[in-house]
């Protein structure tokens, strides 16, 4: 006799990641009264829900106010973006436009194509490069600290430090926001490399998630051939990554590899470099 009944459905979802503008401007392209219809929906919701104000005076009151005015300008964000998802999601799986995966092999990998929109059960984790950039990044923070174990001369910390520095910027996107790279493994099968970056805003529950298995939403955004090889990292990020780019990143993390596995991250020329027959996936959501 078992002793666990498993839930008839899944309705509760846990978001790592949810890129909401992809999913609004998608959602309002073939379904544009179904945004209206939520945000409709949610302007009813806030108008009946916070309310009122607490404290004495005018300067705790008018406080008061700004932070029961922010509450709802966030909870009023997470309402949209929440049931966006489940409209677009819905209209998607109704009209059969997801790919799923069965399996993951190089086969599977073959059928696939640039533009699909593909929905699949994976062992999301940080990749190895992101992995060694912000250990370093931490422990630079560390060898600054003279009541640390990890603290450094003043000569050494310098150097450490302008390293930090260097990889602070690898990890920018375009502008001055952050992107996270992380690995994808599809069903839990680690080849063909799957790899994917996360926006920093919108990434929901923090870096420190970024580990487990979730359901996968993406976009395959490039399939890459043979002969061909893209950086881990990106520094000219308004172009396609050019030949001299790729050897120049390639060189430089190739130094790092020692330093990685002294601070215990296993990085290969496999992980700086992705060649054939790897993925790249433009994230749309991220949930379990």
């Amino acid at each position: 006799m078992s002793g666990y009944k498993r839930p008839k459905v899944q309705l509760h979802k846990e978001f790592l990641y949810l890129n909401h503008e992809t999913i609004i401007n998608s959602l309002s392209a073939f379904e544009a009264g179904k945004v209206d219809e939520i945000l409709e929906k949610v302007s009813e919701a806030r108008e009946g829900g916070l309310g009122g104000t607490v404290g004495y005076g005018p300067v705790k009151a008018n406080a008061s106010k700004k932070k029961a005015s922010n509450v709802e300008e966030e909870l009023t964000r997470s309402r949209t973006n929440f049931s966006a998802f489940e409209a677009w999601s819905h209209h998607l799986t109704e009209a059969s436009a997801f790919g799923e995966l069965d399996a993951w092999d190089v086969g599977t990998r073959n059928e696939i194509a640039v533009g699909d929109t593909i929905r699949f059960k994976a062992v999301v984790s940080l990749s190895p490069v992101q992995q060694l950039f912000l250990t370093f990044i931490d422990y630079a923070n560390q060898a600054a600290d003279q009541n640390s174990i990890f603290k450094q001369p003043a000569a050494q910390l310098a150097e450490t430090k302008k390293q930090a520095r260097m990889m602070a910027g690898w990890m920018r996107g375009r502008g001055e926001g952050k992107s996270i790279m992380v690995s994808i493994q599809p069903l839990g099968v680690p080849a063909p490399r799957v790899s994917a970056r996360l926006d920093e805003d919108y990434i929901v529950s923090g870096t420190q998630s970024v580990e487990g298995e979730f359901t996968v939403i993406a976009q395959v955004e490039s399939l890459i051939n043979e002969g061909e090889a893209i950086p881990a990292i990106r520094v000219l990020r308004e172009t396609p990554p050019t030949s001299k780019e790729t050897d120049v990143i390639t060189e430089a993390l190739a130094g790092f590899i020692e330093p990685a596995a002294a601070l215990g991250v296993e990085l290969t020329m496999d992980d700086i470099t992705l060649r054939y027959p790897g993925v790249v996936l433009h994230p749309i959501a991220i949930y379990r």
